[in-house]
């Protein structure tokens, strides 16, 4: 088969006998080896900026050089495990504790809550902002109560649901 992208090659040598139509084996033609290497040159520049489709698959620690930018309207996934599965930690780490239903991010010395408020002593929650006007019907996750300090407006058409047990407080 031609291989006209990067994902077409495969990782056995043997098998890499084709680029672009263009017969790379014993007995090439000498303009067929600039050819083929034209042709890879392309598939790697293709693969760069996003015209092959291909996606990039990293078993292993992927370094980034730079500003990263995502350009997209999807999303990025995070690890996701429980606090004793948490990695051996550089400075910067995010992940999501699944233990915790929190994202967390390490700071270079401990994991501690990312957003939500600011944290106190052991990851604690102490300072809680809120806006005033409720714009998106919310329902409380079970299990977890919420607070909300001032005069809050809950526009009209939106609804905000407090499971039986659990607790919404106004203050």
């Amino acid at each position: 088969m031609a291989k006209t992208k990067i994902s077409e090659y495969s990782s056995t040598a043997a098998s890499n006998t084709d680029v672009q139509s263009i017969f790379i084996g014993e007995g090439m033609l000498p303009s067929d080896v600039n050819n083929a290497m034209r042709a890879i040159m392309a598939h790697l520049k293709n693969f760069q900026v996003g015209l092959s489709g291909d996606s990039l698959t990293v078993a292993g620690t992927l370094s980034v050089g730079g500003d990263t930018t995502i350009s997209s309207t999807g999303a990025i996934q995070i690890p996701a495990g429980t606090s004793a599965q948490r990695p051996t930690s550089a400075t910067g780490q995010i992940r999501y504790n699944t233990d915790t239903s929190a994202y967390e991010g390490y700071n270079g010395t401990s994991w501690s809550t990312l957003g939500g408020g600011a944290t106190g002593a052991g990851g604690d929650q102490v300072f809680n902002l809120n806006t005033v006007t409720v714009t998106t019907s919310y329902e409380l996750p079970a299990g977890k109560n919420a607070m909300s300090v001032g005069a809050i407006t809950i526009n009209s058409g939106v609804t905000v649901t407090v499971p039986s047990g659990a607790r919404w407080v106004v203050l």
